[in-house]
């Protein structure tokens, strides 16, 4: 199991969207806990605006190993509103080959009308928004 840690913009927000910042994917929730509270205290944006987080659990298929990965693949797919905003986001459990995430993707669009698709790579622990945001 890891934990996708994601920030919201909660006043960006509004009905059937969310301003979402995927921070990363993190061994435990308590590490990825410590690194929501840092963000809100200390990251240019996030301590700045009316942000809040929440932590997704993701499972890792096929995984028989006790310790946890390097690196996982997942598969996201997506629509876009009139406001070029991203919604109707659907999201796989993690893989450990990017083969395997392929594999998920042809699933995936099978079954899912997206218009929007992306396999990403993800090493566990790191951080994807170290500089924070301004608003323009």
């Amino acid at each position: 199991m890891l934990y996708l840690l994601i920030l919201t913009d909660q006043e960006l927000s509004y009905e059937n969207y969310s301003e979402d910042f995927c921070i990363g994917l993190f061994p435990t929730q308590a590490q990825a806990e410590e690194v929501a509270r840092y963000y809100l205290e200390n990251v240019q944006g996030f301590c700045e605006y009316d942000c809040a987080y929440h932590i997704v659990e993701k499972d890792i298929v096929e995984s028989t190993e006790s310790t946890v990965p390097e690196v996982v693949w997942f598969v996201q797919g997506w629509n876009m509103n009139e406001a070029l905003d991203e919604i109707d986001i659907v999201e796989s459990p993690c893989f450990l080959t990017e083969e395997r995430a392929q594999e998920e993707l042809c699933l995936m669009q099978r079954t899912y009308v997206r218009t929007e698709w992306a396999v990403s790579r993800y090493r566990v622990g790191d951080l994807h928004w170290v500089d924070g945001f301004v608003r323009v």
